[in-house]
């Protein structure tokens, strides 16, 4: 069976995965690379980025990077001239946690070859050593990156379809592997400190190593094209793109900074100049911004800077852009063809799963009874059936989750009347025959949607992180996210008792949540989840 979805051709194969014709996670983006070449993405290239002092090249760098961070994909930030303390100071705005988790910077000059140590008198590699130690971590880095990558698709479950329902709305299961991205930051000094027929085979031996690997790559040169030397000759002749930087007086006496693609091996393109700024935050804006009116497809907000682009669409945000893809994912094309809603709604979230349901002891009948009395429950809660606010159940085959409009205390009270049902209901049954649940509450964004059977769904931030704060706690636990207990906390003083902070936890992708946990004598599990004590 085969689906079309936004010129991309997906089949499925006999295990129910989603797999992809078109190996669109190759492609990459560098930044204003639609202005540059009229495409929002292209494959994986080497470039070499020319300009004198002071065009811009290490903030041009600097936004490839950031960009590459939040895209998830792996850096390697190489310069001869900078310390890991100046690497950092680069990315203020980046959590320490994804910068420590997606990107390497490494000093050539610096580097010790410890098996020499013994040998020699002085405990630093020669410079034709230091070369070769950078190419053999660069090598290691990209080794364990592709692993990585392999041992996660293999794993990885592509997409799942029963009955046409979602089963988890809330996890991410794309297999994409993660691009690697490289800077070379500069050249120049490179010359400078270990002469050119070193660096030009360091060089060479870099730019195949990288090519192998399909990794991207900007290498930073001083210096100008219309006086090339033969240095530049040779490093152009290494790479598959120039990038060529200038900085002139504008009318005003101000200075006015532009790039031009000037080549790319296999890409039609126009090599215009592109005027762009640096904001006050480091942050790059390409084109003439008094006549970009354009908004984000997913959130409708104007579009501030350089916009990042999906399916030719452009979005203010890896975030929308990300929600805009697995929504094309699981709805199809009719998502961008009947258009996406201007504005999001926050909904409160109560997302709820059968502990031990996966348990091979467990028949399929017991399993199908213990999902049906769930319901049942759930369906006899007063909050649940005679509330007159607007609300959106999804299930998840061994849950649900439960979305309210209006009060924030909706999800809180429906999991109090629950675990007061369950305590009547578990009185005396066996271990086997105990229902066991584990509940997360958290309120957030989202975009309502209609299934392709015409059916209300939701995705986005707000029922990720209910689903997030479920998946840390164990049986009787209702864990809370911080920001629906502090507005709890700050309704009413009764639930200043009843809500209790329990510490962080680290989840997907370097993010840290505050959890709160609601018990008392009558619900809840005072305990601390067994999850939360294992990062401590």
């Amino acid at each position: 069976m085969e689906i079309n979805n936004n010129n991309n051709n997906y089949r499925i194969n006999s295990n129910s995965q989603i797999e992809s014709d078109n190996d669109e996670d190759l492609m990459v983006q560098i930044p204003g690379i639609f202005d540059l070449t009229g495409k929002n993405n292209i494959p994986p290239s080497l470039f070499l980025l020319v300009g004198s002092a002071g065009t811009g090249k290490s903030m041009y760098c600097r936004q490839f990077i950031i960009d590459g961070i939040l895209r998830s994909d792996y850096c390697i930030y190489i310069s001869p001239s900078m310390t890991e303390k100046k690497f950092r100071s680069l990315f203020p705005k980046l959590e320490a946690v994804a910068l420590n988790r997606s990107s390497k910077f490494i000093n050539p000059y610096l580097r010790i070859d410890t098996r020499n140590i013994a040998k020699n008198s002085n405990d630093t590699a020669d410079d034709q050593d230091k070369l070769r130690l950078t190419l053999a971590e660069i090598h290691e880095i990209l080794v364990n990156q592709k692993r990585e990558n392999d041992q996660n698709n293999s794993s990885s479950i592509h997409g799942h379809l029963e009955n046409s329902k979602i089963k988890d709305l809330s996890s991410s299961s794309s297999s994409k592997g993660i691009a690697i991205r490289v800077v070379v930051d500069s050249l120049t000094q490179f010359f400078v400190l270990f002469g050119e027929s070193a660096v030009l085979k360091f060089i060479g031996e870099l730019s195949l190593l990288l090519k192998e690997f399909e990794a991207s790559a900007i290498f930073t040169l001083t210096g100008s094209l219309t006086s090339p030397n033969s240095l530049t000759n040779a490093v152009s002749s290494m790479v598959d793109g120039i990038l060529e930087m200038r900085l002139e007086e504008g009318k005003d006496a101000s200075l006015a900074r532009s790039i031009r693609m000037v080549s790319i091996n296999g890409i039609h393109h126009k090599p215009a100049w592109i005027q762009f700024n640096i904001t006050d935050d480091g942050g790059l804006v390409f084109g003439d911004q008094s006549t970009i009116t354009s908004n984000c497809t997913m959130c409708g907000k104007p579009i501030k800077g350089t916009p990042l682009f999906d399916s030719e669409f452009p979005f203010d945000s890896i975030m929308c852009m990300e929600t805009y893809r697995k929504l094309t994912a699981l709805y199809g094309s009719n998502i961008s063809e009947t258009g996406l809603p201007s504005q999001v709604v926050n909904i409160n979230f109560f997302f709820i799963d059968i502990v031990g349901l996966s348990n091979p002891s467990l028949s399929v009948k017991k399993q199908i009874d213990k999902i049906e009395i769930l319901n049942k429950l759930i369906g006899l809660c007063d909050v649940f059936a005679k509330a007159k606010e607007k609300k959106i159940v999804l299930p998840t085959g061994d849950g649900m989750a439960i979305g309210f409009f209006m009060n924030p205390e909706s999800s809180l009270q429906l999991a109090i009347q629950l675990h007061s049902k369950l305590s009547i209901y578990n009185r005396g049954k066996s271990d086997g025959e105990i229902l066991g649940v584990r509940i997360g509450l958290g309120s957030g964004p989202v975009f309502i949607v209609n299934d392709i059977n015409g059916n209300q769904n939701v995705w986005g931030p707000g029922i990720i992180l209910a689903r997030r704060v479920m998946d840390i706690g164990d049986n009787l636990h209702i864990l809370v996210s911080s920001n629906m207990a502090e507005s709890l906390i700050a309704l009413k003083d009764e639930y200043k008792t009843m809500l209790k902070p329990i510490g962080d936890y680290q989840i997907k992708h370097g993010q840290t949540l505050h959890i709160y946990s609601a018990y008392s004598q009558q619900f809840g599990n005072s305990e601390p989840p067994a999850k939360m004590v294992s990062q401590h």
